[in-house]
């Protein structure tokens, strides 16, 4: 069987890559994965080297891709090496292609996971991308939707209407979100639309070190809190300090800003997707305020503390909500204190894998339909 994958996956972004190589990683054991290459200029520009745009904020982004440039050089080129290596992709399509049919010649088409279905993330005109509702596959193709993630956004009236038009004729629907179920419900009635989960933990803990050969260190290396933050609240600041303090260990902090958002023992600014996962894979500890931070510390069954990251919370907390484990989010400094440091996974885990199952039944009822 021949599967086209369209996602996003060409992104300086952690979760973005990662959920690409994992989806792309499940659907090869039905056939051979084709990632499409769609050349979306607005996020293509994320791995350029410099970045610029006529506006204020275009400007100070300029300068700090300038000044942190080694740093940059080095990341950008571990995600486009990686995206290379492993996502299988297509010659580079542009949404005129794509709509001429270059790309039909698949058994079976793919859309997911992360926000393709955010205008706000894929599109500068806060406009929906038919290209990633698979408007491009040909008449009467088979299209699933696997872990489709509208975000926090609210459609309008019109785009709603656009949406059932473009959903109308999918095999399967499914997202990673509660919120994107009732929403996806609400515009599609009549098509049962399943709440999966995002495609990182569909691979345990043991297949991503497998994979990627990670490098797990001995019991005499260094303990350490990992610190990964994508929205830097200001609620992460104290977190990190609260907790530093409490469990007396060193804070690293991944991420690829100029200067760490708080006191830390020692920034990783040039990691790729690989280092990002041996840095969680040897964690003693994680303080996070992502949502992706949260996948990987729940799936290498790590203590942590997911900050929340305020109106974009909905992923987190649907998260957690699915593993009954709601209280490991913090709103508040007040929580602090109450939050217990160690807790059994055992009946965590086993609620992931039966919750895995799940989702990865979905897939192969999805392609046998």
């Amino acid at each position: 069987m021949k599967i086209a994958l369209i996602t996003i996956h060409q992104s300086n972004n952690y979760g973005a890559v990662l959920q690409a190589y994992a989806t792309k990683k499940i659907l090869s054991k039905y056939g051979t994965v084709e990632t499409i290459n769609y050349d979306n200029k607005f996020l293509l520009h994320h791995l350029d080297m410099f970045r610029f745009a006529l506006s204020i904020r275009g400007l100070k982004m300029l300068t700090h891709d300038i000044l942190r440039f080694p740093y940059r050089y080095k990341a950008v080129s571990r995600f486009r090496n990686f995206v290379k290596d492993n996502m299988n992709l297509t010659k580079k399509l542009t949404s005129q292609e794509l709509a001429e049919g270059k790309v039909n010649d698949f058994n079976l088409y793919v859309c997911g996971s992360d926000q393709i279905w955010n205008p706000k993330i894929v599109n500068p005109d806060i406009k929906v991308d038919p290209i990633f509702f698979l408007s491009f596959a040909p008449k009467k193709s088979k299209k699933i939707s696997y872990a489709s993630s509208i975000g926090s956004y609210v459609f309008s009236e019109t785009e709603k209407n656009q949406i059932k038009n473009l959903l109308k004729d999918f095999t399967m629907i499914s997202t990673r979100e509660i919120d994107g179920q009732k929403k996806l419900s609400e515009i599609l009635p009549n098509k049962e639309i399943y709440h999966v989960l995002d495609p990182t933990l569909l691979l345990s803990k043991d297949e991503w070190i497998e994979k990627l050969d990670i490098k797990i260190t001995n019991q005499s290396y260094e303990k350490y809190i990992l610190l990964y933050t994508v929205p830097r609240t200001s609620l992460i600041k104290k977190a990190v300090e609260y907790f530093a303090t409490k469990l007396e260990l060193k804070v690293i902090a991944i991420d690829q800003m100029f200067f760490p958002i708080t006191k830390v023992d020692k920034h990783i600014k040039n990691a790729g997707p690989k280092e990002f996962i041996e840095l969680f894979a040897n964690a003693e500890f994680i303080i996070t305020d992502s949502f992706h931070g949260t996948c990987f510390a729940i799936n290498f069954e790590k203590q942590f503390v997911s900050i929340s990251p305020g109106k974009s919370a909905n992923r987190i907390k649907s998260l957690l909500s699915k593993l009954d484990i709601e209280e490991r989010m913090i709103c508040d400094e007040s929580e602090f204190d109450k939050l217990p440091l160690n807790f059994d996974y055992s009946h965590i885990s086993k609620k992931l894998s039966s919750i895995r199952e799940e989702s990865l039944y979905f897939i192969e009822e999805s392609i046998d339909k």
